[in-house]
């Protein structure tokens, strides 16, 4: 008798882990079979199972230079506090955030916890950029132990458009430049055996013609079912 990963996982991680059964195709990677009684094997380094995809689309220095300035701005502190006590659906007993748990402080801080040792952004920036990045390459260097061959991938976005009238929410921008920040990140069974994490982020920074930041949206918690076997 096998016992399936994919898509019975997301079964099994409803039932256990409190994550969503909604997963979405991002989620689910191909189908893979344990054995009972099966061990975990080592994976030689693989850098094909980890990819990092990063645009950044700008036409000129100036669109480049809002697109930085979007990424530079750091989440309010009001912000990081909400995000820290909020509750995330998929970890409804708190394991992952106790009651009570503080954001992080200190200078360029755009996480509020971690789970699976992983920081989970309340913002996106190019400190978290990096963060992520740079964590996949590591995925790729390295030989894990799994039960199945462990993966990774960052997508991340970044576009800036002109908007003689921006409306967002009820507030209305004129002669603005809008920039829509877009991060995707998976992760299966390489920060830990069992367990696997998806979660995707998107911020909407408007600036003005010099480039000082007038509005952020999308700042806050992070959704992030976690997938176990």
């Amino acid at each position: 008798m096998k016992y399936l990963l994919f898509p019975a996982l997301t079964i099994f991680a409803a039932l256990f882990t409190g994550v969503s059964a909604a997963a979405t195709p991002a989620q689910i990677s191909p189908a893979a079979a344990v054995l009972p009684g099966a061990m975990p094997k080592e994976w030689p380094a693989n850098p094909a199972k980890h990819q990092v995809v990063i645009r950044r689309d700008a036409t000129d220095k100036q669109q480049a230079a809002m697109i930085a300035a979007a990424e530079a701005a750091q989440p309010s502190k009001e912000k990081l506090r909400e995000a820290a006590e909020a509750r995330d659906r998929n970890d409804p007993l708190g394991l992952a955030q106790p009651k009570g748990a503080k954001a992080p402080v200190g200078d360029n801080v755009w996480w509020y916890k971690e789970q699976l040792g992983i920081r989970i952004p309340c913002a996106i920036t190019a400190d978290a950029v990096a963060y992520y990045s740079d964590l996949v390459g590591k995925y790729g260097k390295q030989v894990l132990k799994r039960y199945v061959e462990p993966s990774s991938r960052l997508d991340y976005h970044a576009g800036v458009e002109f908007h003689k009238e921006f409306k967002l929410g009820d507030k209305t921008f004129n002669n603005v430049h809008v920039v829509v920040l877009k991060l995707t990140f998976d992760q299966n069974f390489a920060a830990t055996q069992t367990e696997g994490m998806h979660f995707e982020k998107k911020r909407v920074v408007v600036l003005d013609g010099k480039g000082k930041v007038l509005h952020i949206s999308g700042d806050g918690p992070t959704e992030v079912p976690i997938l176990a076997i």
